[in-house]
């Protein structure tokens, strides 16, 4: 019999030691597609993976996920070292699934316990037994856990669990303070408490590679991306997705609440809490990260309230309780902002982050960093500098790139039951789309 355990959620402790990302595989395909994707160079970072037999197109979402898992079942590496990188919907999906394969196999042992994910109101569980793959959801310093931390449950009964990290660490924790999610798929990942070698990326409706992702991929020994044409309809519109991923500002121009002023006046009062920090403490660095976690609000909201209340969420808006007593805005100038109807509260994704973790303001900061991946990615995969030999090299190399755009395009449309463009004018505008991404004036005489 399933026992029930309540989770209070209570996140009060951190953990500011950071480890460092394995860079080992420097020279390897992985890397590069990572090289590429983080500066922009969409195409030539599919056309890698393609040539890799690393792009996977399938009909429908659901095949999609079928192909994945059934890849995911076959892999050669040890399950720690195994990751599924997906949205929100489709990472619960897919943990079910796996879980329920692991289960039947014999995988998980021992007893299984119903944990209370989504606070009291939703009355929502996930089940758990010992050998469970787990992603921790809170700091803890005395644990030394971080948030997004990856572990396997050892052991547990109704007062504690016991986890082993990835990175060797033996905890023990009250169910009452830690909080975690199943963590065979995830949403985003911490590159600086996961490596993994072997990754699967599932693409849906423009969510998939985000920047917060790929390290995983750079450091990864195999990796996988998964599309469908029902989402994405051919490799082209996969790259036109990719490359326009871009956020909208999480606060108009003309907003400029309490909430920020104070958050603003906050972090430009410790200009030197952390002297290492990628980004600089100052207001225009504070928009940079609202600006990223605007784009990513729906995935930041529901790691932090739980599953919505679908019924009465609307497009770009979305309830939470069954009352949909809480709305965030996810679409349009205001993504991000969080409204209270029972207690008449508001802000943006950094107060929410502190109303529910009890986290303070660079605790809050710290978590949503990792969510949009705001590490240090930059600075390890930067573009080495361009000297006019390099610049003539990739001019000229341009006709190559480009014709392998076209063979994946081409390449796509040969999907079964589907019916793509491909008439030259279709390619052109391919073509045309692809130069403008790279910076290169489009010449319509010289296409043909």
């Amino acid at each position: 019999m399933t026992d029930k355990i309540n989770d209070s959620n209570n996140f009060n402790n951190i953990h500011n030691a950071k480890t460092d990302i394995e860079n080992s595989k420097a020279n390897s395909w992985n890397h590069n597609v990572a090289v590429k994707l983080i500066n922009g160079d969409i195409a030539d970072g599919i056309v890698l993976l393609s040539d890799h037999n690393s792009l996977r197109a399938n009909n429908t979402l659901k095949e999609s996920i079928n192909q994945l898992i059934n890849d995911w079942k076959n892999s050669k590496f040890e399950l720690q070292d195994r990751l599924i990188i997906a949205g929100h919907k489709e990472a619960e999906n897919i943990n079910q699934n796996i879980r329920n394969y692991m289960k039947e196999n014999g995988a998980l042992k021992g007893p299984e316990y119903s944990i209370l994910i989504s606070g009291a109101e939703s009355k929502k569980y996930a089940n758990y037994m010992a050998g469970d793959r787990i992603v921790f959801q809170t700091n803890d310093k005395d644990l030394q856990i971080q948030n997004s931390e990856f572990a396997t449950l050892v052991s547990i009964d109704e007062n504690k669990f016991v986890a082993k990290t990835d990175t060797g660490n033996e905890v023990s924790f009250d169910l009452n303070k830690i909080s975690f999610k199943h963590g065979y798929a995830t949403t985003v990942c911490n590159p600086q408490t996961a490596v993994k070698k072997d990754v699967y990326v599932l693409h849906n409706n423009g969510v998939g590679i985000e920047s917060s992702n790929i390290s995983m991929i750079g450091n990864a020994e195999q990796v996988r991306l998964y599309y469908n044409v029902q989402a994405t309809k051919n490799v082209a519109n996969l790259i036109e997705q990719l490359s326009t991923a871009k956020t909208d500002s999480i606060n108009s121009k003309e907003e400029n609440n309490d909430v920020q002023a104070n958050e603003v006046r906050q972090y430009q009062s410790a200009q030197n809490y952390r002297k290492n920090d990628y980004y600089s403490n100052s207001e225009e660095d504070l928009q940079q990260l609202r600006d990223a976690i605007a784009y990513r609000a729906e995935t930041i909201a529901c790691d932090l309230l739980g599953d919505p209340n679908k019924r009465l969420s609307t497009y770009g808006k979305i309830r939470w309780g069954d009352t949909g007593k809480i709305q965030v805005t996810t679409e349009g100038k205001y993504a991000g902002k969080w409204y209270d109807f029972s207690t008449g509260q508001k802000g943006d994704l950094l107060s929410l982050a502190r109303r529910e973790r009890g986290y303070n303001f660079f605790e809050a900061k710290e978590y949503l960093k990792s969510m949009v991946g705001m590490s240090n990615i930059s600075q390890r995969y930067q573009r080495p500098p361009k000297t006019d030999d390099s610049q003539q090299y990739t001019q000229e190399s341009e006709s190559v790139k480009i014709a392998k755009v076209q063979n994946l395009y081409e390449r796509s449309s040969r999907i079964h039951g589907y019916e793509i463009d491909t008439s030259p004018s279709a390619e052109v505008e391919i073509v045309k789309k692809y130069l403008e991404n790279r910076g290169i004036t489009f010449d319509k005489s010289t296409a043909s």
